[in-house]
C-alpha cells in the first residue's frame, strides 16, 4: 500500500457491534470498550485493522517503569511502610502459611461488629475520566489478589466484608466512590460507586471459603471484575475518578470469629505507547 501521512486524527469509542465510521482522517482509531480492542484505519474509514499484540492480549498497553505493588509476604510480617491495619478488640492479624502458600491472616474476635482490615498506606491514581487522554500517561489500573474467607460466609457482616479500592481508609462498603467486591445476601458482587450512585455486577459464583483469585481492571470507560480469570460483564456507569486505597477486610456478624486470608497482591498501571 502507499505510505500515507498521518496528521490530525479522530478517536472513536463504542461497542464491538457498532458500525465504525466510514469517513474520517487516516490514522483515526476506534476503541471497543466491551472487548478492550482498538482498531486503526489506514484509508480514511474504509478498512479498520486491530493493533498488533506484543505481550499477549493486552492491546496497546504495557507496563514500563511505572509504580507498582507486589506483596507475597516473604518478610513474614505486615510492612508498616506499605499497609495500615485495623483490628478491633480481640481480633488478630498475623502471617500464616499452609499448603505452600504464604498469606496474611485477618481474624475478628468472637463478638458481633468486630472489624479486621488492612489498607494500603498510600493511594493509587484511579482516574478513568482521563485514562488514555493525550495529556495523560496512564491507560488503565489493575489490581489482583488471592483471598480466602474463614468461617462460613453467613457469619460475615455483609456491609463490612470488602475487597478492592476505596476512596477512604474505611471498613464499610457504603463509603462513596469505591470499586470493589462486596457481599449482598451472603453472595459475592462487584460494585462501583460514584458520589453515592452505584452499579452492581450481579451475583458472582464463587466458594469464598476456598482460595480464589480476584482482579479489578479500571479503564477509561469501564471496570471489569473477575474471579479465577472469569470476567464479569464490564460496568460502564458510575465509575469514580478518585484516588483510591487498596482495602481488604471483614467483620463478624454475630458471636463467631471470622477471618480473611490475603495471599499474593499485585497492583500496577499500564500506559499508552
Amino acid at each position: 500500500m502507499t505510505v500515507k501521512f498521518v496528521a490530525s486524527i479522530q478517536r472513536f469509542i463504542g461497542l464491538s457491534g457498532d458500525a465504525k465510521p466510514t469517513v474520517c482522517p487516516v490514522g483515526s482509531t476506534f476503541h471497543e470498550y466491551d472487548t478492550k480492542l482498538t482498531y486503526i484505519t489506514y484509508d480514511g474509514g474504509t478498512s479498520w485493522t486491530s493493533y498488533a499484540y506484543t505481550l499477549g492480549n493486552i492491546n496497546t498497553a504495557i507496563v514500563r517503569d511505572l509504580p507498582y505493588l507486589t506483596e507475597f509476604w516473604e518478610s513474614e510480617s505486615l510492612s508498616i511502610t506499605v499497609w495500615d491495619e485495623t483490628i478491633d478488640l480481640l481480633g488478630t492479624g498475623a502471617f500464616g502459611t499452609a499448603g505452600g502458600r504464604m498469606y496474611y491472616a485477618l481474624t475478628t474476635g468472637a463478638v458481633g461488629a468486630e472489624d479486621a482490615f488492612i489498607n494500603s498506606r498510600y493511594r493509587w491514581q484511579c482516574r478513568p475520566a482521563t485514562f488514555g487522554d493525550t495529556n495523560s500517561i496512564l491507560q488503565r489500573f489493575c489490581l489482583e489478589w488471592e483471598a480466602q474467607a474463614v468461617t462460613a460466609i453467613t457469619e460475615h457482616d455483609n456491609t463490612n466484608f470488602y475487597m478492592g479500592l476505596c476512596s477512604a481508609k474505611s471498613t464499610t462498603i457504603t463509603t462513596q466512590n469505591v470499586i470493589g467486591f462486596e457481599l449482598i445476601a451472603d453472595a459475592l458482587n462487584g460494585k462501583t460507586d460514584a458520589a453515592g450512585t452505584e452499579t452492581l455486577t450481579g451475583t458472582i459464583a464463587a466458594t469464598l471459603t476456598n482460595w480464589n483469585k480476584f482482579k479489578i481492571v479500571v479503564e477509561d470507560t469501564s471496570v471489569t471484575f473477575s474471579v479465577n480469570e472469569v470476567d464479569q460483564t464490564a460496568i460502564i456507569t458510575n465509575i469514580p475518578s478518585v484516588a483510591q486505597y487498596i482495602v481488604f477486610g471483614t467483620r463478624a456478624e454475630g458471636a463467631a470469629a471470622v477471618g480473611l486470608n490475603i495471599g499474593g497482591v499485585r497492583a500496577w498501571y499500564e500506559e499508552v505507547l
